[in-house]
């Protein structure tokens, strides 16, 4: 009897702590890591969102870059993490699904090392190509393409991406042949292109509209099903005759174990960053679909998009190495 008591009354203090812990948060600064390089699409919008969480939560939100490996680094320094909260990350598609299927191991399980705290946006992709090259649509693209077969390359923000794979989707729809050049991050992805050292890239709407508009590249397609209306100016690649629709999502997560009333506080703080209208504004002008969720909503998303990006990963032909 006295040792369950002495159980007992451990556990009460355990229980009488965190809730004095979860009570007060956040009672500092946060950090949001973001696995890629700054610039690239992932980048810009955690910094539009982190400004928005600052004000929701009363505490500065830095955003801290740590790219390498498709996102492993990053991923792996938030699941080492103490679960309090205080350090968020931004998981992707790359980072939760591709990245187990494609490497033959990776130091962290997307499943299991960490825990939701809600969906933040989903975007689509653009053929971006290099404004020199004499095409103004995909079937001119592609006839170009076949002309200088196996000649040709495209830049993605590394290797496993689904930017990558986005193309490789795309070239197996049109049957031409082009080398992959990986970059690290999206940035000096475009940059490449619109200096002429890569011919195309299947860049975020958020990377490729700010080049397009300084006439740096040219943007053929949308990857969506149908024209986006924040970009209505531009065909998709179904109605230029190519049956690819392809889209990609960020996930506020933080590290397994974090406590629920914690996970709460940061949902509620995102939800209401998502649905401010100026916050909204910033996100459709920097080419994504503002989105949100329940802490629920997005842990089931992360369960069906790994399994939906490793399908995708599959029939594109990759295989982990």
């Amino acid at each position: 009897m006295r040792i369950r008591s002495l159980i007992a009354t451990a556990l009460a203090l355990t229980c009488t702590g965190l809730l004095a812990q979860t009570a007060g948060f956040p009672d500092r600064p946060l950090k949001v890591i973001v696995p890629f390089a700054a610039g690239g699409n992932v980048d810009i919008v955690t910094r539009i969102v982190a400004g928005g969480l600052s004000d929701a939560l009363g505490q500065s939100v830095v955003v801290e870059n740590k790219a390498g490996a498709n996102g492993v680094i990053g991923a792996e320094t938030v699941a080492r993490s103490a679960p309090d909260g205080y350090t968020l990350f931004i998981a992707t598609a790359e980072t939760m699904a591709l990245n187990p299927f494609l490497m033959k191991s990776i130091p962290y399980d997307p499943l299991k090392d960490f825990a939701a705290v809600g969906m933040m946006d989903d975007f689509p992709f653009t053929l971006t190509v290099n404004p020199k090259l004499p095409v103004n649509n995909v079937a001119e693209f592609v006839a170009h393409a076949k002309a200088n077969d196996g000649k040709f390359n495209f830049s993605s923000w590394g290797t496993g991406s689904i930017g990558q794979i986005a193309f490789e989707q795309f070239k197996q729809a049109t049957g031409i042949r082009l080398e992959h050049i990986p970059f690290k991050g999206a940035a000096p992805a475009i940059m490449a292109v619109a200096t002429g050292e890569v011919h195309a890239f299947m860049a975020t709407l958020s990377v490729a509209r700010p080049q397009a508009a300084g006439g740096r590249v040219k943007i053929l397609a949308i990857t969506t099903a149908e024209r986006d209306p924040t970009a209505a100016d531009i065909p998709t690649l179904r109605e230029q005759g190519i049956d690819v629709v392809i889209s990609g999502w960020h996930i506020l997560a933080a590290p397994a174990g974090t406590p629920a009333a914690v996970l709460n506080r940061l949902n509620a703080a995102l939800v209401g960053t998502i649905k401010r209208a100026d916050i909204a504004e910033k996100l459709v002008g920097v080419g994504v679909r503002p989105a949100s969720s329940t802490i629920e909503e997005a842990q089931a998303m992360l369960r069906s998009e790994n399994q939906r990006w490793r399908e995708v990963a599959r029939k594109a032909g990759m295989k982990a190495e």
